[in-house]
C-alpha cells in the first residue's frame, strides 16, 4: 500500500477509496478490514474487522493483530 496516496485520500475525505487502496487484491480474505481509524500519536492507520484489530502479515495477508499491549 502506498502510504502517501493513502494519507492524501484521507486528507481529501475519500475514506472509502483509502480503505479500498489498503485492501486491494485481498478483498475476499477472512480478516480483510471493514474500517480504519488514524492513530493520533503516529498518524498511521489502525485497521479493524468488526471490532477486532487486524494487520497484514509479511506476505500481505490480513490477520488478527497479535499484540494488544499498545491498545487503549
Amino acid at each position: 500500500m502506498d502510504q502517501t496516496l493513502f494519507a492524501n485520500l484521507c486528507k481529501a475525505g475519500k475514506f472509502k477509496e483509502a480503505l479500498g487502496l489498503a485492501i486491494q487484491g485481498h478483498e475476499d480474505e477472512k480478516f480483510t478490514p471493514s474500517r480504519f481509524a488514524m492513530d493520533k500519536k503516529t498518524g498511521l492507520p489502525i485497521f479493524y474487522r468488526g471490532n477486532k484489530r487486524v494487520e497484514p502479515d509479511e506476505t500481505g495477508v490480513w490477520q488478527l493483530a497479535k499484540s494488544s499491549k499498545d491498545w487503549g
